[in-house]
């Protein structure tokens, strides 16, 4: 029985995506890497994280380093972000259904939590930070170790290809955001358990799943 829902935080919670290819720009032309241009509403949607960092011309090394320049100038435009249309409704809503909520995130602690802050989300209990590209899955283990979780009492909401394969690879259920970065078209092809769309059709699934294992 799903008893804890863990949230992805950039595309997922925030809408951030503009501001992170501003930033990214400004950073690509300081250290020589293409920029991505105003014309790519949807950038490298259908991409994986390697496939881009190729398309990028970033050595994949890199990126963890990019990422920290990155969410370090992040922070000082947090007041700036809004949330998704519709998350704000979502968390309140589980909340109230009673499950426990969490954030696990590449971006960093303290950006996570001044945002909520800002927008007054206290509902989440616990926010993690993984400053790696592909080791989420190891937060995750980590954090169901650390809460005294089984696999099957939690759940994983995230917009992108990396957190589908964290959730599999953890062994929980994934419900892939298709209202984020990657297209839910490429996220299907990954099998998530559940494309949601929308923010409104999570709730009904995860009701499902509990229906499915009781």
């Amino acid at each position: 029985m799903i008893r804890h829902v863990i949230f992805d935080f950039d595309g997922t919670i925030v809408n951030s995506r503009p501001l992170i290819v501003e930033l990214y720009n400004g950073l690509a032309a300081k250290h020589g890497y293409r920029a991505i241009s105003d014309d790519e509403t949807e950038p490298f949607a259908g991409q994986s994280v390697r496939e881009r960092s190729k398309t990028l011309g970033i050595p994949l090394y890199r990126l963890p380093f990019l990422g920290i320049q990155l969410f370090s100038q992040y922070r000082r435009k947090i007041k700036t972000l809004e949330l998704k249309d519709g998350v704000g409704d979502l968390i309140r809503d589980l909340n109230e259904q009673g499950y426990q909520l969490s954030i696990i995130s590449s971006n960093l602690e303290s950006n996570i939590r001044s945002f909520l802050r800002h927008h007054e989300i206290h509902q989440f209990i616990q926010v993690r930070s993984c400053f790696s590209l592909f080791g989420k899955h190891r937060a995750i283990h980590s954090f169901l170790r650390d809460n005294k979780l089984k696999p099957n009492e939690a759940l994983y909401i995230g917009d992108e290809l990396r957190d589908i394969q964290a959730g599999q690879r953890s062994g929980i259920k994934m419900i892939a955001a298709g209202w984020g970065y990657d297209s839910s078209e490429l996220m299907k092809r990954f099998s998530p358990d559940f494309t949601a769309l929308y923010p409104r059709e999570v709730s009904a699934a995860i009701e499902g799943f509990n229906a499915g294992m009781a």
